[in-house]
C-alpha cells in the first residue's frame, strides 16, 4: 500500500492539489487522510451519495471515482490499517497540517513493518514520495523571497524552522503559484530551497497542476537518504564521504531508525533528533 505524504506551510496549494489528486481520471481509488475535512472544499459533483463504510458522520467523503477523502481520528496506525483492511484503494495520500513536521510523520510509516505485528501482511504501508507545496508569492512576501530562512538565529517556535524542515526533509517540492512571482524573484527562491536541500527535484507549477506521474509510484522514498539530504548534514560531515554506500542501503533502512516510535509512552521520543536542526545556517 503505497504513501505519497504531503507537506507545506498553510495556504501553500495542498488543498488545490489533493482536489486535483481525488478528482483524478486515471482510475486510481486515492484514500486520503486529513487533518481536518472542513477545510478540503470537495466537488460535490464528486461526493458519492450514502457511506461506503457505513461512517454517516462528517469523518469521512466518499467520492464517485472510489476514492475517500477521511479526517485523521486517531492514531495514524490504525486509520492506515483500516483503510488497508477495507481493500479497496490503490493509494493512500497522507496531508499533514501546515504545522506539522513531516519527519515524526514517516517514522511512523516506516516503523509499522516491523513494529505493528498484527497490520495486514498484504497491504503493509510503503512510504514512496514525500512532497513538500512552497508557496512561491508567500516566500517573497513573507520570507523576502527566502531571505529569512537563512538568517542565522532562528527559533525552534519560528515559522522559519517549519519552513526549513519541511523544504529539508522531502523529496519532491512544488514550488506552487510560480508564474505570480517575476522570474527574477522565482530564480532567487529556487536557489534559497536548492541551498537548504541539495537532492530534491523542484517542480515549479501553479494551482498544484502538476503530473501525477512525476509524484506518485517514484519509489523515491528513503529514510536514510531523505534524513541527510539537508545541506546542513553535508556541512557538518564535510570531508567525511557520506555518500559512499547511498545503494547499498535500501532495504534495511527501516530496521534501525524506529525502534519504538509506535508505543504511546514514548512519545517524547519522537523528537529526539531534531534539536540538531535548528543550527545549522551559521
Amino acid at each position: 500500500m503505497k504513501i505519497l505524504l504531503l507537506t507545506g506551510y498553510l495556504g501553500s496549494g495542498k488543498t488545490t492539489l489533493l482536489n486535483r489528486i481525488l478528482n483524478n481520471r486515471k482510475g486510481i481509488k486515492f484514500a486520503v487522510i486529513v487533518n481536518d475535512i472542513g477545510e478540503v472544499n470537495i466537488d460535490a459533483a464528486l461526493i458519492q451519495q450514502g457511506g461506503i463504510v457505513g461512517q454517516s458522520d462528517d469523518s469521512l467523503v466518499a467520492l464517485q471515482n472510489g476514492c475517500i477523502c477521511c479526517t485523521l481520528k486517531m492514531d495514524l496506525v490504525n486509520q492506515l490499517r483500516d483503510i488497508a483492511l477495507m481493500q479497496r484503494f490503490d493509494y493512500v495520500v497522507i496531508e499533514a497540517s501546515g504545522i506539522c513536521e513531516p519527519e515524526p510523520i514517516a517514522q511512523t510509516i516506516c516503523s509499522i513493518p516491523t513494529q505493528v505485528p498484527d497490520f495486514p501482511a498484504d497491504s503493509l504501508p510503503c512510504l514512496d514520495c514525500i512532497v513538500t507545496v512552497v508557496d512561491a508569492l508567500r516566500m517573497r512576501d513573507e520570507f523576502k523571497n527566502g531571505l529569512d530562512l537563512t538568517r542565522p538565529a532562528i527559533d525552534e517556535e519560528d515559522i522559519e524552522n517549519l519552513v526549513i524542515q519541511q523544504i529539508e526533509f522531502c523529496n519532491i517540492i512544488l514550488l506552487n503559484k510560480a508564474s505570480e512571482v517575476s522570474p527574477d524573484e522565482l530564480g532567487q527562491i529556487r536557489q534559497i530551497i536548492r541551498n537548504l536541500q541539495r537532492k530534491a527535484e523542484i517542480i515549479e507549477c501553479d494551482y498544484g497542476d502538476v503530473d501525477f506521474d512525476r509524484i506518485l509510484n517514484t519509489n523515491m522514498f528513503n529514510f536514510d537518504e531523505v534524513a541527510t539530504s539537508a545541506t546542513w548534514v553535508h556541512e557538518v560531515e564535510a570531508g567525511a564521504d557520506v555518500e559512499h554506500d547511498d545503494d547499498d542501503d535500501d532495504d534495511d533502512h527501516d530496521d534501525d531508525h524506529h525502534h519504538d516510535h509506535d508505543d504511546d509512552d514514548n512519545d517524547h521520543d519522537h523528537h529526539h533528533d531534531h534539536d540538531d536542526h535548528h543550527h545549522h545556517h551559521h
